[in-house]
């Protein structure tokens, strides 16, 4: 070899392992291209995906043919809008049926936000409160509906954190006075998932009907009574004065006679009884309005002077504990009626010589007057009802005692009256407690 081709071989080693780089080089550039290509293509069909699910749009899913890795995230992307789709079909379904059952009630519901704000409200209540749903929800119940007593009660429901109910009279708009309706109101707060309070939701029963047919049955009971008193005073004075013409015979007409005179004097207290009951049902917000603070004792000395000649035939023995300067709301005349009532019971109901204990007590925010005897006691499964009219345990037993079964039901609603509420515990063969709840005075 000449020394100039000699010369040569080193230049040419050295061109080839540049070429070979060049090539190494474009064919990884290459690669690289149709890789960005292949990930720009894939994460923009991800980005298509994306924003078909942002819009709600969760029938379709992403399908990527790319890198491992933004597979994985198209499948992670597809099971999320796959989740979603099920809860926001669950959502919608349960905010269907819910539109369904408030649609369908014949109450009201009323939801207000913290700043007494309408949220929602049913069709029912839209009707009872004369408003259109369509512009009232996000308005002010102030601006919305005009009724003091309503919006009070919106008010306290909103300060306190308990249910609360009254009764409410509203008028809807473009209505005469005649057509007042009588609410019955239920309130209960409103919480977040996490247990905040944002508002308060409103039930509403139109009790205006059942309103009025009790005053109907009221002054029909009262009518009655006072139209049956004076036949049945006339009987008794007739069988009276036959019984005194009688003398000293005898025979089957005295004991029929004297038969007719028990049935007379249990028929006037009867009729005796539904008066007063009609007269306290009657004037019951007047009762109310005329409770001032008085003092306990007093009215329970009185009550038990008057029931002290029976227990005494009974040779019955009557305590009395109660403080002096106890005191509450109430009316003097009804209160101790309520008392005679129940201490008259004791001593039908109790054995001869037993006790009964009248007693008046302070119990957390309750003035508490409690009737204690030692009768045979009264089965569980009476005790809802006792307080309910004409309602007897032993009927037979009750009726050969003088008992009309209106006594309990003038002891509940005279405590009524009195903002109060009645309570009884019994034991089988130890004997019954009755309690009278009163407001502190």
């Amino acid at each position: 070899m000449t020394p100039q081709v000699a010369s040569l071989g080193p230049l040419v080693g050295q061109s080839a392992g540049v070429w070979a780089v060049l090539i190494g080089a474009a064919l990884f550039g290459g690669a690289m291209l149709v890789i960005l290509v292949l990930l720009s293509r894939s994460l923009k069909q991800l980005r298509a995906g994306a924003t078909r699910f942002a819009q709600g749009d969760l029938s379709q899913r992403v399908v990527v043919t790319g890198p491992l890795q933004v597979s994985a995230l198209a499948e992670s992307l597809n099971a999320m809008a796959a989740q979603l789709d099920d809860r926001l079909n669950a959502v919608v379904q349960q905010r269907n049926e819910l539109g369904a059952v408030l649609g369908s009630m014949v109450e009201g519901v009323l939801a207000i936000d913290h700043e007494q704000n309408i949220l929602s409200l049913n069709p029912a209540a839209a009707d009872l409160l004369g408003l259109d749903p369509l512009t009232t929800i996000g308005r002010s119940i102030l601006e919305c509906i005009r009724n003091p007593a309503l919006q009070q009660f919106v008010a306290h429901t909103l300060d306190q954190d308990a249910a609360v109910q009254a009764e409410i009279a509203i008028r809807p708009a473009h209505s005469d006075a005649d057509d007042d309706r009588l609410l019955e109101v239920q309130s209960a707060i409103l919480r977040d998932a996490a247990g905040r309070r944002i508002g308060a939701v409103i039930v509403l029963h139109d009790v205006t009907q059942l309103r009025r047919l009790e005053n109907v049955r009221r002054e029909f009971v009262a009518n009655v009574s006072h139209e049956v008193k004076t036949p049945v005073s006339a009987i008794k004075a007739a069988v009276e004065t036959l019984l005194d013409t009688e003398g000293e015979r005898g025979g089957e007409s005295k004991r029929f006679l004297e038969m007719i005179l028990r049935q007379a004097d249990r028929l006037a207290a009867i009729v005796d009884d539904l008066l007063a009951l009609a007269r306290i049902e009657q004037s019951a917000e007047q009762i109310t309005a005329e409770l001032s603070s008085g003092r306990i004792a007093p009215v329970l000395m009185s009550a038990r002077e008057t029931c002290q000649a029976n227990a005494d035939q009974r040779q019955m023995q009557m305590d009395l504990e109660c403080e002096s300067n106890l005191s509450a709301r109430i009316n003097a005349r009804l209160l101790e009626q309520a008392v005679v009532n129940l201490l008259d019971n004791a001593i039908k109901y109790s054995p001869v010589g037993s006790r009964i204990r009248l007693c008046g007590r302070r119990a957390d925010s309750e003035v508490i007057i409690e009737v204690m005897d030692e009768g045979r006691g009264i089965e569980p499964q009476h005790l809802p009802r006792l307080f309910e009219r004409f309602y007897r345990t032993d009927k037979a037993r009750s009726r050969a005692l003088g008992g009309t079964g209106l006594g309990l039901s003038i002891v509940k609603h005279i405590a009524e009256a009195h903002g109060g509420r009645v309570s009884v515990e019994s034991r089988i063969n130890k004997g019954s407690t009755f309690r009278i709840h009163l407001t502190p005075g």
